[in-house]
């Protein structure tokens, strides 16, 4: 398929491969100041059937670059790991990666009826342009910092637990995710605005993507993220633990939804203390969603 961006250049399209990792990582420059999670993930994209990676090209030249993975039984799809290359920015090609990925998903995965997508609200202008185009549900805070090995937590994670207040149960493997266990979350942690979809099925975000909160979900989630809970009382709280290596050191992205700030406390001092132990002599970059309605 071929197009032009804003410039009048031609552009062509195809499916990404194996081979074209080091043209991708050539476009990938500044991405998340070196946060950048594609490195690690590009090859696994290109074998799992359940993602296909769009290149945008100009002449042999890779130019554009933006990935859909398929979920919900491939009745839904989310938009990852968008890039244009730096000489290439400002030109409408990424508008014109993301028609060609809507129209070849259309034609080649017929069931797909919905898409997701998250922006991060200081950039203002994208959240904006999705906002137009998609209906926005809810927003989250979302916290970022980065922890050399010489804070002192870092130096004696023992010491965490002294920061740990409450009397509450250890924070333990979500041994499994039933209906019972996914809707006491929807009404413990989520706000009303998480169902607010298309399907009316509620929403949480893992790592900055869209799921449906579901039985099947968490089974898929559990090949690639660690999931925890702590139950107390009747009341129930999650936590999504993804790691993966970059550039700018570990990156750490703990997902919790709970219904208090001592729950989430707890799970925080959980997998601070666990990173810390694993990763000893690392940066680690803590990135979090966190959830408290």
């Amino acid at each position: 398929m071929a197009d032009k961006n804003s410039a009048g250049v031609d552009l062509t399209f195809r499916l990404a491969s194996h081979q074209d990792y080091d043209a991708v990582m050539r476009i990938s420059e500044g991405v998340y100041d070196d946060r950048d999670y594609l490195p690690a993930f590009f090859h696994r994209y290109i074998d799992d059937p359940d993602v296909v990676v769009f290149l945008a090209l100009v002449g042999d030249q890779v130019v554009g670059l933006k990935a859909a993975i398929l979920t919900e039984g491939g009745t839904a799809f989310i938009v990852k790991a968008a890039r244009v290359a730096p000489d290439w920015r400002g030109q409408g090609i990424d508008g014109k990666l993301s028609g060609h990925q809507d129209e070849w998903l259309r034609q080649n995965r017929p069931a797909v009826r919905y898409k997701r997508a998250t922006g991060f609200s200081l950039a203002e202008v994208a959240v904006a342009i999705l906002k137009k185009k998609m209906r926005h549900l809810f927003s989250m805070p979302f916290i970022e910092y980065q922890c050399g090995p010489g804070l002192w937590w870092r130096q004696d994670p023992a010491q965490l637990a002294q920061l740990d207040t409450t009397v509450l149960p250890d924070v333990v493997p979500l041994q499994g995710a039933d209906d019972d266990f996914c809707t006491a979350v929807q009404k413990q942690c989520l706000p009303a605005e998480a169902c607010g979809g298309y399907d009316g099925k509620p929403i949480i975000l893992v790592d900055w993507d869209p799921y449906t909160l579901s039985p099947n979900n968490m089974k898929r989630l559990q090949a690639s993220s660690a999931l925890w809970s702590v139950k107390f009382e009747g009341e129930m709280s999650l936590s999504i633990v993804t790691t993966y290596p970059a550039t700018a050191g570990t990156q750490l992205c703990i997902d919790t939804y709970a219904k208090d700030f001592p729950t989430w406390k707890k799970h925080l001092l959980k997998h601070l203390r666990d990173a810390s132990l694993r990763f000893k002599s690392e940066v680690i970059c803590v990135k979090m969603f966190t959830a408290l309605f």
